[in-house]
C-alpha cells in the first residue's frame, strides 16, 4: 500500500448551484463500489429519494477506469492506494464545487495500518447560501485521546467558515468517551444532529450509533434510515435540507 498522491476529481456541473431544497445520502459502502449489487441498490436510492448529494465512505475506485457514478460530479479523497485501486471518502453532487480540501489523520490505525481521511467541499445554493460539506471517516483503533485530537484538527480547518455547514460520515463513535468528544466538537461548531424517527437500522457498537449527519444554517425537512439488506455492514442515512 502507498500513501495516496492526490485528490481525484470529475467536475462537470460547475455552472449549477444546489437547489433551495436538496437531499443528501451518507453511507459507508465497505469497498463495494465496483460490485453490481451495490450499483443496482444505489440506483434505486437515487431514483426513490431524488438524491442531490452523496457522501460515501470506504469507496473503492480502479486507477485505470472512471468511476460509474451516474450524472454526478465528484471528489474522491483517498487514504489508501495500491497498484490498481484507491480507497477513501467520496462526495458527489450535481452542482458546482467551489473548492475542496483533503485532510489525512496524523495518526495511523493500529501499528502498520493506514490514515483515515476527511474531505471538505464548498458549494453555493441557488439563493446564495454558502455551504461547507464535510465528509469523514473517523479514525478507529487508537486511543480516545487520539480520536479527540483528530476531531480538533478538523475543527481547526473548518471553524472560520461562517455559513451553512453539514458534517457527516462514519464517526466510529463506539464508546461513550468518543460520543462525548463528538458532542463537544459539534457544540463548538454550533451544529445540530439530524434526528431519525427510528435508529434501529443505523449501525451500532455497544449500543452507540456510528453514522451521523450534523448541520447548521439549514432546516431538516425529512430524514430516514434505509435497510440495505446487508449489502454493506452499514446502512444509508438520508436527510433532506432546505435553506432558510
Amino acid at each position: 500500500m502507498f500513501l495516496p498522491k492526490s485528490l481525484i476529481k470529475s467536475l462537470k456541473h460547475q455552472e449549477n448551484h444546489l437547489e433551495k431544497e436538496f437531499s443528501l445520502l451518507c453511507w459507508n459502502v465497505a469497498k463495494l463500489t465496483l460490485k453490481r449489487h451495490y450499483k443496482e441498490f444505489l440506483n434505486t436510492l437515487i431514483e426513490r429519494y431524488k438524491l442531490d448529494v452523496l457522501l460515501l465512505q470506504e469507496v473503492k475506485k480502479s486507477l485505470s477506469h472512471e468511476l460509474e457514478l451516474h450524472d454526478y460530479s465528484y471528489v474522491l479523497s483517498p487514504n489508501i492506494q495500491t497498484q490498481k485501486h484507491v480507497f477513501g471518502v467520496l462526495s458527489a453532487f450535481k452542482s458546482s464545487c467551489l473548492g475542496e480540501l483533503s485532510l489525512l489523520t496524523k495518526k495511523r490505525e493500529l501499528r502498520c495500518a493506514t490514515h483515515k481521511t476527511t474531505l471538505l467541499t464548498h458549494h453555493k445554493t441557488i439563493d446564495g447560501v454558502s455551504l461547507l460539506i464535510v465528509n469523514l471517516h473517523a479514525i478507529n483503533f487508537v486511543h480516545n485521546s487520539d480520536f479527540k485530537n483528530e476531531l480538533r484538527e478538523i475543527y481547526e480547518a473548518i471553524k472560520t467558515h461562517s455559513g451553512a455547514m453539514i458534517v457527516a460520515g462514519d464517526f466510529n463513535t463506539w464508546n461513550l468517551k468518543r460520543v462525548q468528544y463528538l458532542g463537544e466538537f459539534s457544540d463548538d461548531l454550533g451544529l445540530k444532529k439530524v434526528e431519525f424517527e427510528s435508529e434501529k437500522d443505523i449501525k451500532k457498537v455497544f449500543s452507540n450509533s456510528l453514522d451521523h449527519i450534523f448541520y447548521r444554517g439549514l432546516k431538516v425537512t425529512f430524514a430516514t434510515v434505509v435497510d440495505s439488506k446487508k449489502i454493506s455492514d452499514h446502512n444509508p442515512i438520508i436527510a433532506r435540507f432546505s435553506t432558510p
